[in-house]
């Protein structure tokens, strides 16, 4: 096994800032590598990406079963997403890959699992496999994996290690992070299979993504599981586009399935808390769930919860929850998020929050089926008044068009300019389509973000873009802490890839992690950036994207600007004041307390 330089000896090292309110103590970090290539010599765009897969060891594909049968299901149809998870703390984000599955049996109606994978960061862009000694080669019991979808990670048990969460049909699984050998922390980290003993083994049919956020304020972590359609082999009807070619039926045709909603007893467990929390019923003209996202959308400071429903209303929970009772009021309808300017539902895959305008209040963001707008709405929301406008056509973002099927999604800056662009991943979810412009690869799309309008960008992708993928799940972060959003894309009978970003020549950045006391979960918290009169925006946020989940620290493209003041807003309404931060680095700030907490292996 290769030997891995510590975090703290790399030029990419984190540095951590943990500060008492009012505090003027000042970090000492260490230079992040803001390099870049040079501009092509015909005098184009410089590309903001670099598709380094081949040399990043990273080389696994998500399988739906298409190589074993032609079964034509829509459990097909959905594919996987990635999970970022920096699991054994060394800085680094490692790479979580879903394997998705197959048919087997004389009938080929056996739904079987297909092996997961787990890439430690290695730094330098090199990553190896350590599926086997993190213990996710087999599931408790030596069982072997489930048709698996997405990935959640969160702190479920406040230890301070990131904990997987694992969806899929038919059942989930909760790993949590334990060390290899209790009696030598030297020899790293592994994954527990505990999903019997927190009480998740059961109730679960279909989900597909899943997200964690502190909704009732006692600082452990609840949990939403979205689920899909009441599909089994007895209900498969084969559907057809063109009058004669068989295909897989769209979700019209199936019933939704309820969604579920977890409290965290804060004892390694969870209790299913959906009926009596206000969860809405499955049928056949709801929760047929594909996104979700965790967000304070109306500034009070509890996160809500808001869901992508395919060909159905999607929901907006307004968070009503008070210290172990979760409570959730469905507001999507009256607050103007469950559909589209028409007044029409659409088939939502994808979903993201940010503040493209700079208005101080988290937009949100959808991607929809082809023939439909993607779908951006603006924030216009009151405390404990949810308002949004549909502001796609407003923002230029519908100039893109309507040919796109669109999953895995999420703002960030890829040109460091202080402004949230989007990058979509797109690919068709039948397998033949019809139409003029149809096609089952797609081509992904950036928008770039200018003073609030957005223009299409997707040329400046790079070589990924050239050849078109049937893409499902994209999982965000700063693989290499230089400042800059890489994406690891997971497409379809196809091997993911990884894409660095490579942009913003000459523009500084900052980046923030934050932390509750004791390790308590801040979603909901905020942090704002102010520099010559104008405010950046970035929320703590759980889920997004589809059926992945990614780098959880906030970043701000500053352009050129090299001084500010950085405001952090907590969910208890409290906040904390950081000037004369030295720009180009990541900080950790942990509220209210002027020293790592023992044993977080956070400051060494």
């Amino acid at each position: 096994m290769r030997q891995r330089v510590p975090w703290f000896a790399t030029a990419a090292a984190v540095a951590f800032l943990l500060l008492m309110p009012g505090c003027e103590q000042k970090p000492s970090p260490e230079p992040g590598d803001p390099t870049e290539p040079p501009p092509d010599p015909s005098g184009a765009p410089a590309p903001l990406y670099e598709d380094v897969t081949a040399a990043s060891g990273v080389d696994f594909a998500y399988r739906n079963g298409e190589d074993t049968a032609d079964n034509l299901s829509i459990l097909e149809s959905l594919g996987g997403g990635a999970g970022l998870i920096d699991f054994d703390r060394d800085g680094l984000l490692d790479i979580f890959l879903p394997g998705g599955g197959g048919f087997a049996g004389p009938d080929k109606k056996q739904i079987v699992g297909r092996p997961c994978k787990l890439y430690r960061n290695l730094g330098g862009g090199k990553f190896e496999d350590a599926t086997a000694t993190a213990g996710l080669d087999q599931l408790a019991g030596g069982k072997p994996w489930f048709y698996t979808h997405g990935v959640a990670v969160a702190d479920y048990d406040r230890d301070g290690w990131p904990d997987l969460f694992v969806t899929g049909w038919g059942g989930v699984t909760l790993f949590r992070n334990v060390p290899a050998d209790p009696a030598d922390p030297k020899k790293g980290r592994r994954f527990e299979d505990v999903t019997a003993r927190a009480g998740l083994d059961k109730g679960i049919i279909w989900a597909t993504s899943a997200a964690f956020a502190d909704l009732d304020g006692d600082g452990y972590p609840d949990l939403y599981v979205c689920q899909y359609v009441d599909w089994s082999w007895g209900k498969n009807p084969v559907c057809n586009y063109d009058t004669k070619t068989p295909d897989v039926c769209p979700p019209r045709h199936f019933n939704g399935l309820p969604h579920k909603l977890y409290r965290n007893t804060g004892t390694g467990g969870f209790a299913d808390v959906s009926t009596e929390a206000g969860l809405l019923p499955g049928g056949p003209y709801q929760s047929k769930g594909l996104g979700v996202l965790l967000v304070d959308v109306d500034g009070d400071g509890k996160p809500d919860i808001y869901v992508c429903n395919d060909t159905v209303d999607k929901f907006l929970y307004l968070n009503k929850s008070r210290p172990g009772v979760l409570r959730v009021e469905e507001c999507g309808l009256p607050s103007g998020t469950a559909r589209d300017d028409r007044g029409a539902p659409n088939g939502s895959m994808g979903v993201d929050a940010g503040d493209p305008g700079r208005t101080g209040k988290p937009s949100l963001w959808v991607t929809n089926y082809e023939n439909e707008l993607h779908a951006l709405y603006r924030n216009e929301s009151t405390p404990g008044r949810p308002s949004f406008q549909f502001h796609t056509a407003a923002a230029g973002i519908a100039a893109i068009g309507q040919k796109y099927v669109g999953w895995g999604t999420a703002f960030l800056d890829a040109d460091l300019d202080g402004w949230e662009d989007l990058f979509v991943a797109n690919g068709h979810a039948i397998r033949y389509p019809t139409g003029r412009q149809a096609s089952r690869k797609q081509h992904p799309v950036l928008l770039l973000n200018q003073l609030g309008r957005f223009r299409d960008a997707s040329d400046r992708i790079g070589d990924y873009a050239a050849t078109p993928r049937l893409a499902r799940g994209v999982g965000f972060g700063d693989l290499d802490n230089d400042g800059r959003t890489d994406l690891v894309i997971c497409h379809v009978n196809e091997p993911a890839a990884v894409l660095r970003g490579v942009g913003g020549k000459d523009h500084h950045w900052l980046g923030v992690r934050l932390g509750g006391k004791g390790h308590s979960c801040v979603v909901g918290a905020r942090a704002i950036w102010e520099a010559g009169g104008r405010r950046q925006t970035r929320f703590v946020k759980g889920g997004g994207s589809y059926a992945s989940s990614g780098d959880r620290r906030l970043l701000f493209g500053l352009g050129r600007e090299t001084a500010g003041r950085l405001v952090v807003r907590w969910p208890d309404g409290t906040e904390q004041r950081f000037d004369g931060l030295a720009v180009d680095r990541y900080y950790r700030i942990t509220q209210g307390r002027p020293e790592p907490e023992a044993g977080s292996g956070e400051a060494k």
